[in-house]
């Protein structure tokens, strides 16, 4: 065989390569919705359980979207929708976030605050915290309000439930909790509500973000699909589950 005929040969395989891809095209890669692992919005041992958890798999199903989901520590699902690996998250929107995420819609909104042993605190509110630790989860925007307050010292815990445990050994004077969620958290980590106090600290909205850079941002078809759903059935949806997981 002569260089010409092993040169052709190779010339007709790269051809029918070519050929057999444009006939064939690639299955489109799965698209991945990850939760925050916070509780009650999604439960780290049971991910699909919890507010986000299962409202997101609703709307997608709804929307006849097929997507994997799945929970990630907060700054990976913030890092994911900035380069597109994560396609669309449920999270407080704020400017930054809309520079790499467009906001689908507002499903809800999210109280948060601190949560204290009665036994310990007459009464705490936020102009008593100065001088007291207090349990914060890194990355959050849920507290800015009290994060620079002058004599806080605030300790970063990894989770809500970190928190509830130090609370309870009084290794923390008070942590963050959110509302929904500062009933059925503290029964579920074997606290009694009755023994423990809550206050407000800031309300925000919480919003469907999807990732300028996923695939699913540049099918306008299926984001009219998930906008329809989010503000028609899933508000119906969302106020099952703000009431479940109270």
């Amino acid at each position: 065989m002569n260089m010409w005929t092993v040169k052709l040969r190779a010339a007709l395989a790269m051809l029918m390569l070519a050929w057999s891809d444009a006939a064939w095209p690639q299955r489109p890669a799965v698209l991945i919705v990850n939760t925050v692992p916070v509780a009650p919005w999604t439960y780290p041992s049971t991910p699909a359980r919890g507010i986000a958890s299962e409202y997101m798999q609703f709307l997608f199903g709804a929307a006849d979207i097929q997507v994997q989901f799945g929970t990630v520590p907060y700054v990976r699902v913030i890092n994911g929708l900035r380069d597109g690996s994560n396609t669309a998250a449920m999270l407080i929107p704020d400017t930054e976030r809309d520079q790499f995420a467009i906001r689908l819609c507002q499903v809800t909104s999210i109280r948060s605050g601190l949560v204290y042993k009665k036994s310990r605190f007459k009464q705490l509110d936020i102009e008593r915290l100065g001088g007291l630790t207090i349990g914060l989860q890194r990355g959050t925007h849920a507290l800015d309000k009290i994060e620079a307050m002058p004599g806080l010292r605030p300790y970063i815990v990894q989770s809500v439930e970190q928190g509830l445990k130090m609370l309870q050994v009084d290794r923390l004077d008070a942590t963050f909790l959110s509302s929904p969620g500062e009933q059925i958290v503290l029964r579920d980590n074997g606290m009694s509500p009755d023994d423990y106090a809550w206050f407000e600290v800031e309300r925000a909205p919480v919003v469907i973000y999807v990732s300028r850079k996923a695939a699913l941002a540049q099918d306008a078809a299926a984001i009219a699909r998930l906008k329809g759903v989010c503000e028609g059935a899933g508000q119906a949806v969302m106020k099952s589950l703000m009431e479940k997981y109270r």
